[in-house]
Order: C-alpha cells, then sequence, then structure tokens
C-alpha cells in the first residue's frame, strides 16, 4: 500500500498570508476601493513603456545577466548612487524587485545564532528571512531613538534601517545616522537600507543616507526599487549594493534563487534613465506624492481620524481609536471596512504598531484619493472607542464578561536584560496563545531584570511616563487582545526609581501602581520609591487589586471593605524558595478573608544575586481552592485557569461574611 510521506516541520509555522494578500483579495471579493497594498494606480511614464516594447521587439527577450544589465548597473553606481564610489561590475546586483535581492543578502550573511536588529512597526519581510536562516530577530520601538544603538551587541549581524519607513513615512536623521555608527564601531554588523522610496521625501526635509555616512559607508548594503520610482511593481526589476566581497557572497544565493529577471524591462530602464524625460520624473516625484499626501490629509480635517503627516513615501497612517467597535482590534476594523464601507486599508497591527491605526496608500489618481476621502468621512465613530491610553485606574469602555480566562506565566528570567526578556516572553506568550485563547496574562515581578538592587538597570521613562517595556506591553496586549500584566523597574524622568505594575489592556489603556510595601530586608527601600495608592482596575466588568509580591503579608492594604468589592487580587513577586510555605499559605488566606480570586505569580530559577526562587506560583478561587498550581520545582510553568463571576456573585451572597468585615482605613 503507497503511503503518502508526512510533511516535515515548518521552518515557518507562524507565518501565513500576508495582510497584503489578504486585504487585496477582500477588496476583489467585495468590490472595495483598494488603498490598502503598496502599488500606485499613476501611469508608468510613456517613453518607459514604449522603450520596454522596443526592447522585445530588438531581441532583448533572453536571460540577462546573473548581475543585472550591464548599463543599467552603472546608472545606478554612477547617477543614483553617485559619489558612494560603487563598483557597477563588482558591487551592484539587480534582481527581481528590493525584495529578492534583500532575501539574497540576509540568506548569504546570516548564521544561526546571529541577531538581527529592526524597529517596530516594520515592514514584514525581514523578521521571516531572519528567522528562516535562524537568526534571532531583536525588535525595538521606531520612535525610540536611543534604542536602535542600545540594541547593538556582540552578536548583532545586521541592523535593518528603511528611509523613508513602511508603514509610518518617517525619514532618518542625521543624528540617529551619527548614533548609530558610534554604537557599530569595532563590530561585526552591518548596516542593511531598504531605501526603495528613496526620492520620496515630503517638506524640504533633509534625507541623510548610511552609504553617505563616512562611518557607515564600508558596512552598508543599500537596497533600491525601479517599480516604486516609475509606478511599475509590476516589473519587479530591484537592485542592492553593496561592498564587492559581501557581493560575491550574496551573488552566490542570487543566482541559485531567481537567477536574473526581465531582460527587456532591465533594458528599457536603461535607456530610459539616461533621458532628460527620465530626470525630470525623479526630480517631480517626491513634490508629486506631497501634494497627494496633502490631498488626503486636508479632505479629513475635522473628522475623528488622528494623524502625523508621512515624512516621506507614500503612505500614511491614521489612528482609528475613534472608529473601533467594543473588543475589536485594527484588524477587525479594517476587515469589517472592507466589507462594510467599501474601502481597503492595512491594519497597522501587522506591522506591530500599538495604537490601532490603518495604513493608506496615497500613490493614486486625485480621483481615487477623493473618493478615499469620501468613504472614510462616511464612516461613523463608536463612542465605545473613543478610549485614550491613560494610567488612570478607571473602567475603560469595554465589554462586561462573566468568565476570565487567567494565564500565570511562572519563568526564569535572564539577569538585567530587559531585551533578552521582553523576547523570551513574546516568544512564549505567541507559543501559548496558539495553544488557547486567554483574557488575562500575568508575568512575574520585575519581569525585565530580575529582583536587582541596581536602579543603573531600571528602565528610564520620559515625562509621559512612556519607556520601551509599557509600549511592548501595549503592542503584545493588543496583538493577542489580552490583558498584560507585570511588574518592572523604572526610572523616571526626575531621576526616582520605582517597582512599578502596569496592566496593559487591548483597549490601549495602561493602569499603574506603584510598590508600596519595599522589601527593606533586600535593601528595596534604599534604592526605589514607596508608592502610597492602593490601585484597583475595572475591567470587562471585573474589579481587579494590583498587588506585588511583599505586599502579601500585609492584610490591612489587601482588605475587601469597598463599597463595590473587588473580584480578583492579583500578586506577581520575585518570592524566594526558603519562605515558599509563607507564600502559598498567604495567597490561600487573601482568597478566603477577601472572597475573592487571587493569582500568584511568581518566577522560577536562579537570580544574578544568588537566590534561587522555587516558583509555587497559584491560581486561587474565592474559597481559599487551588485551580492551579505550578508546584516548587523551581522551573518555568504555565498555569491556566477560568474565574467566574456568577459564581463569585453566588458564593458571596450564600456567605456574606464581608458584609460582617471591619471598616478600616490605611495610614
Amino acid at each position: 500500500m503507497n503511503r503518502k510521506p508526512s510533511l516535515p516541520p515548518s521552518k515557518m509555522p507562524d507565518v501565513g498570508t500576508t495582510i497584503f494578500t489578504e486585504m487585496t483579495a477582500l477588496a476583489q471579493a467585495h468590490g472595495a476601493l483598494n488603498v490598502a497594498q503598496g502599488f500606485p494606480d499613476l501611469p508608468t511614464p510613456v517613453a518607459l513603456r514604449k522603450a520596454a516594447t522596443d526592447a522585445m521587439e530588438d531581441g532583448h527577450n533572453q536571460y540577462a545577466p546573473m548581475p543585472g544589465n550591464k548599463a543599467l548597473r552603472t546608472w545606478i553606481a554612477e547617477v543614483h548612487h553617485a559619489g558612494a564610489g560603487y563598483c557597477s561590475d563588482t558591487e551592484i546586483t539587480v534582481g527581481a524587485g528590493a525584495s529578492s535581492v534583500l532575501y539574497a543578502a540576509m540568506t548569504a550573511m546570516l548564521q544561526p545564532g546571529d541577531e538581527v536588529v529592526m524597529q517596530e512597526p516594520g515592514y514584514d519581510l525581514y523578521a521571516p528571512v531572519a528567522e528562516l536562516n535562524f537568526a534571532k530577530v531583536v525588535r525595538v520601538p521606531l520612535d525610540d531613538d536611543q534604542a536602535l544603538p542600545q540594541a547593538v551587541g556582540a552578536r548583532t549581524r545586521i541592523v535593518v534601517l528603511n528611509s523613508p519607513h513602511n508603514p509610518t513615512g518617517k525619514v532618518l536623521t542625521a543624528d540617529q545616522l551619527d548614533r548609530l555608527a558610534d554604537a557599530l564601531e569595532g563590530t561585526d554588523a552591518w548596516v542593511l537600507s531598504d531605501e526603495v522610496y528613496g526620492p520620496m521625501v515630503h517638506d524640504g526635509r533633509e534625507a541623510p543616507v548610511p552609504w553617505r555616512h563616512p562611518k557607515l559607508r564600508n558596512r552598508t548594503l543599500v537596497a533600491g526599487s525601479f517599480g516604486k520610482l516609475f509606478h511599475a511593481t509590476g516589473w519587479k526589476i530591484g537592485w542592492i549594493a553593496a561592498p564587492a566581497e559581501l557581493t560575491r557572497e550574496l551573488r552566490k544565493v542570487h543566482q541559485y534563487d531567481v537567477f536574473s529577471t526581465g531582460a527587456p524591462f532591465q533594458q528599457a530602464l536603461a535607456l530610459y534613465l539616461v533621458t532628460e524625460d527620465a530626470q525630470t520624473h525623479l526630480r517631480e516625484l517626491g513634490p508629486i506624492y506631497q501634494a497627494k499626501r496633502d490631498r488626503l490629509l486636508q479632505g479629513l480635517e475635522g473628522t475623528a481620524f488622528t494623524w502625523q503627516p508621512a515624512e516621506g513615501g507614500y503612505f500614511q497612517v491614521l489612528n482609528v481609536s475613534n472608529h473601533l467597535l467594543p473588543g475589536e482590534t485594527d484588524r477587525d476594523l479594517a476587515l469589517r471596512w472592507t466589507r462594510d464601507h467599501g474601502i481597503a486599508t492595512i491594519p497597522m497591527g501587522a506591522f506591530g504598531q500599538v495604537e490601532p491605526s490603518v495604513r493608506v496608500c496615497f500613490a493614486k489618481e486625485d480621483r481615487t484619493i477623493d473618493e478615499a476621502v469620501a468613504k472614510l468621512r462616511a464612516i461613523p465613530t463608536t463612542s465605545a472607542a473613543a478610549a485614550v491610553p491613560s494610567q488612570s485606574s478607571t473602567s475603560s469602555n469595554s465589554p462586561t464578561q462573566d468568565t476570565l480566562r487567567v494565564v500565570a506565566l511562572q519563568a526564569d528570567l535572564h539577569w538585567q536584560d530587559p531585551e533578552a526578556n521582553r523576547t523570551s516572553f513574546s516568544a512564549k506568550l505567541d507559543e501559548v496563545l496558539q495553544e488557547e485563547a486567554a483574557d488575562l496574562m500575568l508575568l512575574p515581578e520585575m519581569f525585565t531584570t530580575g529582583f536587582s538592587m541596581d536602579t543603573g538597570k531600571a528602565e528610564p521613562l520620559d515625562a509621559e511616563g512612556q519607556g520601551v517595556t509599557r509600549k511592548w506591553m501595549q503592542y503584545v496586549a493588543q496583538k493577542h487582545g489580552v490583558a498584560l500584566g507585570g511588574t518592572v523597574a523604572v526610572r523616571d524622568s526626575e531621576g526616582e526609581a520605582w517597582n512599578r505594575f502596569w496592566l496593559a489592556t487591548p483597549e490601549g489603556d495602561v493602569h499603574t501602581y506603584d510598590k508600596r510595601h519595599l522589601f527593606h530586608l533586600a535593601g528595596e527601600g534604599k534604592h526605589y520609591r514607596a508608592g502610597t495608592e492602593r490601585v484597583e482596575v475595572t475591567w470587562r466588568g471585573w474589579r481587579l487589586l494590583l498587588q506585588t509580591c511583599y505586599d502579601l503579608r500585609f492584610p490591612g492594604f489587601v482588605r475587601n471593605h469597598g463599597p463595590e468589592p473587588y473580584d480578583a487580587v492579583l500578586y506577581l513577586a520575585n518570592w524566594p524558595a526558603p519562605r515558599s510555605a509563607a507564600w502559598r499559605t498567604l495567597l490561600q488566606a487573601r482568597a478566603i478573608e477577601n472572597q475573592c480570586f487571587v493569582a500568584g505569580v511568581n518566577r522560577a530559577g536562579t537570580d544574578g544575586s544568588g537566590h534561587h526562587y522555587a516558583g509555587d506560583s497559584l491560581l486561587v478561587d474565592m474559597a481559599g481552592n487551588i485551580l492551579a498550581d505550578a508546584g516548587g520545582a523551581g522551573s518555568p510553568a504555565v498555569l491556566r485557569a477560568t474565574w467566574h463571576k456568577s459564581e463569585l456573585t453566588a458564593f458571596r451572597t450564600s456567605l456574606p461574611f464581608l458584609q460582617d468585615a471591619d471598616r478600616f482605613g490605611i495610614r
């Protein structure tokens, strides 16, 4: 009997059809206006189209040279990259769009264990190619100028730059390049500069590039696209310029990947680019797209959309917070808009953006832009979506639900290494939530550093209390549609250090509690400020009390004597193994005396100070019964339990002990 062979394990288990393909197909199915995928509906220059037909008639219909048409490579080296000193024979390679040569370059360069540093949100090509080559992706927030150079380390092989940026339209500054150059000095890291939107820079701003930077030229690869420049994305002609020794390696991959591409199109470009018509087109490209951006944004003035005008490229990001239905993500919204309102956009969640937003392509004829404006203006706002991210503990406009699916992640932490911990938790959260959905995800105390008294390692915050980890938590919460809790060692803009509990919700809220009871036995009180407020959060109809580690020993602070009793208390801890019995006992005691659900999430393993943690994370019900128990083996664990509000209400009704409790305050 012939047996069909089983498939090997997927090398890319988390990668599906791209959002661009999905939204374009949906637009076609529903007859929607497509401002999603980044293709222009502007005409390809007439003279260039004629040059292509002439090239076919002249016999340029067989394989082009593997490195690319020689005359075309000469123009790229001597005109587009004028002043950089590239050799057209040994340092320029033409491929099937910029994507193919970016793939060839990354595949040639990366070894297992190498790190690729990229900014988020970002174009969705770089990370899958890195992971396919068993490299580690290190993501940093795009809007943090310090994050990129700070992420460079001994294992960094590639730092990806994309300017003008897809999807946000941001343009690099000279200061950013200088800081990156300083960070890269003495390392073996390369800069991969994706410049497919190169000349499209708006508002008269400068657009510095790494291949002109004296410290970066010899460690930079730069990719470009003729499809983007001449409204001919279907031709798929792009290039990469790189130092000769690296070009030799990437061509080894290129020759077995696409080998060569579009001989008549390459010949047409080579002939057309030397004409005055081509030079006029390239000079006018930036101003044309700036005018189209302005036409779009002027048309949306007075609406509930908010935005930062694109600095370059042909995409504009629109914040859609005021248009979300309750519990809806920006992806859900984009699908709904395509089906119900006849306009297809790209949800920014596909790029890793934090705030709910969509990307709109304005590389369109004016009539297309005007039609997009009319459709966008006609979409009603939703009152339930007007919430603005806040540190307040007040209720967010989120739907009430009877059940709360709770997951506690007991983990060994990388000592004083926030990026490694965020990366580890990102992967674990993806894995856990792929297995089974959840509503509330909880991480241990000081999950980015371990219980460190070195406040020099505390995460710096800006004047508004924002930092890398808070943004990461917002991103994760919105990506997965969960509330995410964890405490972080932070240092505010005035230099004060805090052990800060953040609860980020998928609605965009971030609630804050600063640990009140500092553990003086370990010197915490000498290094961190104590909080003063007790913080209860109402989310999806559940009242949650936020607590941190040592708070567990002080029952007065947690006493459930308010006019509206809270439903659950969340303890996040680094509770050492020698006192595990107290930890377990007190968690159950807090549940019993306050008639509430309790989550106690501890870390595992041994920290950099030599303290061992047995774990013993618990999820407990209102009667003190243990619903999930990680045990005391000191190993990472995932705990799950579903809490039922109706069961809690029935329990309190049958045993109304809270009504008889003493009423007192804390001072």
